[in-house]
């Protein structure tokens, strides 16, 4: 077995993790004889809780501040502490005692519904037979948190709450104060000494990390927390999904000093993961996402997180399908160093389409979650060097998909994996297809709300194409005309001699891609092999 441990970073990669590991859980097996298509122990742990119970738990490290956990916490659970047995404060204390509590956080709806059926399920006699009653599906306006929609029960360890910032705290894009913000934390908790550790021990042979972080709020905490597992495990491969700021290059005014201080936080993000991390995938925030034909088959709301989240972790969880694969399992390492062309160039972008059915429409129905910006509107442009992922076709809709891929014969090398498991949407997903048999339609009997998940087609893209080096192209002449407006670094939180620094690693980290990558990415190329199981 070679082990695979996560880490999620922020409020939305905690949503994207969320949805992540509710996908996962859809694809245990309960039945005997039940073909198993997904090697859950790459991901999973087993265990056994302090009551006696089996657990099968994430491989999981969640940071997030305090508030943004909700109900969540480390004694909830199979882990939960009955409290009646503690010591009253009178046994230790003769004084006065002044009792101050926080306000309780009640379980969101789709929570409570979800224990309820727990409890019926595992009733040994139930009173009555129940009547199936209509449960309203999860909407976005019930989620407060993401652990208001999650399935799976969590380890104490894997929950790491960061205390809440004072309101005079900058939430985003403080490069110095989230490194001081890890170290800290780092040395209250000795979070890679303990809780990481223990799950290194508990692999029979652990392959690597798995990332997810959100750059504004995380960025310099998870440089940090990279720098840290490199120096202890420096030839181990990490696979990092990094969401940006709101902050775009080029488009940010000269008096706006937050969004200067994001975008300068984004570039000193992706200068320490072309350093720290094996394969970096740049996410566009989804405050900047443009709605149009590929969104056309969705009524999501691109402003919450609930449902944009949904969508990436779609693409998240289907372009890493292959390393959790029963059979014909990629390992880390390779999957990682695949797209690294030239040995040199540790980032690659996602794309694709979701739903997706028909290939006919892929060049306006697929969206590219790395660009900045269309390369025009409604229409993508394959990366010169691709890996897809197509879920759920035909053996018609395959072929066409291929024979798509050698017309438009720009790929220098192509890599697909074709594979019937359709991507799982269980009820806790978003009910925002306008394709009404992919909505939930729950009815409350036992086990009603734990039914097994519906499912679509889809198609997920990693590639190595023009939007990467045009990402850093931008990121490089932003702080090229911050260095010609003179800004003011001290209040930036930045020394300008390591902005220049910065500016021209950056340039370095653009020019190794060479001029194949450049925008018009027309160059031709044999198509690679294919996969299908």
């Amino acid at each position: 077995m070679k082990e695979i441990i996560y880490i999620q970073a922020g409020n939305v990669s905690n949503h994207i993790g969320t949805h992540f590991w509710n996908a996962q859980q859809s694809y245990f097996t309960y039945k005997e004889g039940e073909e198993v298509l997904i090697d859950n122990d790459v991901s999973f742990r087993e265990g056994v809780s302090p009551r006696g119970e089996p657990t099968y738990c994430p491989r999981l490290l969640q940071f997030d501040r305090k508030a943004n956990f909700g109900s969540l916490s480390s004694a909830t659970g199979l882990y939960a502490v009955d409290s009646a047995g503690e010591f009253p404060p009178s046994s230790i204390w003769d004084g006065g005692v002044d009792e101050i509590y926080q306000d309780h956080i009640s379980d969101g709806l789709y929570q409570t519904q979800l224990d309820e059926e727990i409890e019926e399920d595992v009733a040994v006699a139930p009173p009555e037979p129940q009547r199936s009653t209509v449960v309203p599906p999860l909407c976005a306006s019930d989620v407060r948190y993401w652990s208001d929609y999650d399935r799976v029960y969590h380890l104490p360890r894997s929950i790491h709450k960061l205390p809440d910032l004072a309101d005079w705290e900058a939430a985003e894009g403080d490069w110095r104060a989230g490194k001081e913000a890890f170290l800290r934390y780092d040395l209250d908790h000795s979070v890679m000494d303990d809780s990481f550790r223990l799950f290194v021990e508990e692999c029979d042979t652990f392959q690597g990390l798995q990332l997810c972080t959100d750059n504004a709020s995380f960025g310099s905490f998870c440089n940090s927390l990279l720098t840290v597992f490199r120096d202890e495990f420096p030839k181990q491969p990490t696979l990092t999904f990094a969401v940006l700021s709101d902050a775009v290059p080029g488009d940010i005014d000269v008096d706006d000093i937050r969004g200067i201080q994001k975008a300068l936080n984004d570039a000193s993000c992706l200068h320490g993961l072309n350093e720290l991390s094996t394969m970096s995938i740049p996410l566009q925030s989804p405050n900047t996402w443009l709605p149009g034909a590929w969104s056309t088959a969705l009524t999501t709301d691109l402003r919450n997180h609930y449902d944009t989240s949904a969508i990436l972790s779609a693409h998240v969880e289907t372009v890493t399908l292959p390393l959790r694969l029963k059979k014909n399992r990629e390992l880390l390492y390779g999957f990682c160093n695949q797209l690294n062309v030239y040995g040199n160039t540790p980032f690659a972008e996602l794309s694709g389409a979701f739903p997706a059915s028909s290939v006919e429409v892929l060049d306006s129905t697929t969206y590219g979650f790395t660009r900045i910006q269309p390369l025009r509107e409604d229409r993508w442009s394959p990366p010169l060097h691709r890996r897809n992922v197509t879920r759920g076709w035909t053996e018609l809709t395959r072929r066409r998909f291929d024979d798509l891929d050698a017309v438009l014969a720009i790929s220098a090398s192509a890599h697909s994996l074709h594979t019937q498991i359709e991507y799982p949407l269980p009820s806790s997903f978003p009910s925002f297809f306008r394709a009404q048999h992919l909505n939930a339609d729950l009815l409350r009997t036992p086990r009603g709300i734990l039914t097994q998940a519906r499912s679509t087609p889809m198609v997920s893209t990693l590639g190595s194409g023009w939007a990467s080096p045009f990402l850093l192209t931008q990121y490089a002449e932003f702080l090229r005309d911050c260095l010609r407006r003179k800004v003011d670094w001290a209040t930036l939180g930045m020394d300008e001699d390591d902005a220049r620094e910065l500016r021209d690693d950056l340039w370095t980290m653009r020019d190794n891609f060479g001029e194949k990558h450049e925008l018009s990415g027309d160059d031709g190329g044999g198509l690679g092999e294919d996969e299908e199981y």
